[in-house]
């Protein structure tokens, strides 16, 4: 029976239209499903983890996905696993990972550590799977969800907050742990080491990798990066060296989407979409956004502090110029008034 090797998935959002997708935005959901799959089906065989991982051709073809069909409206498609092989002692590997897949996307949806705890053993696996499933997880402000399910059952829906939480599991709560950004500047192939260029100080700052970052590590010389661990500082207080790697990141600063305003339990519904600018400031360490439509201003550790903080300081003027206000405004005030209630179609309470 086939319909036990299928599943679904369905992107959802305005990024969507009517059936539409991009072949940018298709391309990463459905290579980091593919990805997943792999490494689960690693993880089942035990398959030797400390060398670059290269899938082997056996597991690529006994684990691979097919697109069975599609619906029109949102982008609903079905996936196939291929079909039955047997390797090592497991009869059939494609449907052991696709049911186990499933299974791992809905202990994320309950937040469920331990059970990612009894579905991958093995905590380099782990931390492997759940970077591939951040890879198709939608950032703040996207305008695209997935959803992922099993056959005639309710999806799971990956959310930004996912990620976020996936990035706590991968970065555990730790006293002496910082959050390093700089320019990747130096990379050393045979001692996976790296170099970053951290400007509050002035100076480069290494650490060493993980093999299985290297392909990421070397696409981003002379990028920005955040690099998350534990850190040496010298006599003066000032970073000396990260001596405990617990993840690196890539720095998202694509704009923020925001179509709705979420704040003090209310919302407010935009006639149009924003889409306000991000910067990374490596002087502060901060990500910052500047958007003089209202007068807003702002700078946070991390994109979704950065999203909070704009959607309160939105409300704040919204409360304070865009509703009926008594008395004489100044020209200025006029002006920021008449902006605002442009951008603001209604208010609801939650």
């Amino acid at each position: 029976m086939m319909e036990n090797r299928r599943f679904q998935i369905k992107v959802e959002g305005s990024a969507v239209q009517e059936g539409q997708i991009s072949f940018a935005l298709l391309g990463q959901i459905l290579k980091g499903i593919q990805d997943t799959v792999y490494y689960l089906a690693l993880a089942e065989l035990q398959h030797d983890y400390r060398q670059r991982i290269r899938v082997p051709l056996e597991v690529k073809k006994a684990c691979a996905i097919y697109r069975v069909l599609e619906e029109k409206g949102s982008y609903c498609l079905t996936a196939e696993i291929a079909p039955a092989q047997r390797i090592g002692e497991i009869e059939d590997i494609g449907l052991s990972v696709k049911e186990k897949y499933l299974e791992v996307v809905n202990c994320l949806k309950e937040s469920s550590l331990e059970g990612l705890k009894n579905l991958i053993p093995d905590s380099n696996y782990r931390r492997k799977v759940l970077r591939t499933i951040v890879s198709y997880c939608p950032k703040n402000g996207a305008k695209w969800h997935v959803g992922i399910g099993a056959i005639g059952q309710i999806m799971t829906i990956l959310r930004p907050e996912l990620a976020r939480s996936i990035r706590d599991i991968l970065v555990p709560p730790a006293s002496e742990q910082k959050t390093i950004s700089g320019e990747l500047v130096q990379i050393h192939l045979d001692e996976n080491t790296l170099g970053l260029f951290y400007a509050p100080a002035q100076k480069v700052i290494r650490c060493t990798y993980d093999p299985e970052l290297e392909d990421f590590i070397v696409s981003n010389v002379r990028e920005i990066i955040q690099v998350h661990g534990k850190v040496q500082m010298d006599s003066r207080g000032i970073p000396e060296k990260i001596v405990d790697v617990l993840e690196i990141e890539e720095i998202d600063v694509s704009p923020l989407e925001v179509s709705e305003i979420h704040a003090d339990g209310h919302v407010l519904m935009l006639h149009e979409e924003l889409s306000v600018p991000v910067v990374f400031d490596p002087e502060s360490q901060e990500f910052t956004l500047d958007y003089q439509d209202v007068g807003i201003v702002l700078g946070a550790e991390n994109r979704e502090d950065l999203l909070a903080e704009f959607c309160a300081d939105f409300y704040w003027v919204w409360q304070e110029y865009g509703k009926d206000v008594e008395g004489k405004m100044s020209k200025s005030a006029e002006k920021l008034r008449s902006k605002i209630r442009d951008l603001v179609k209604e208010e609801k309470s939650l």
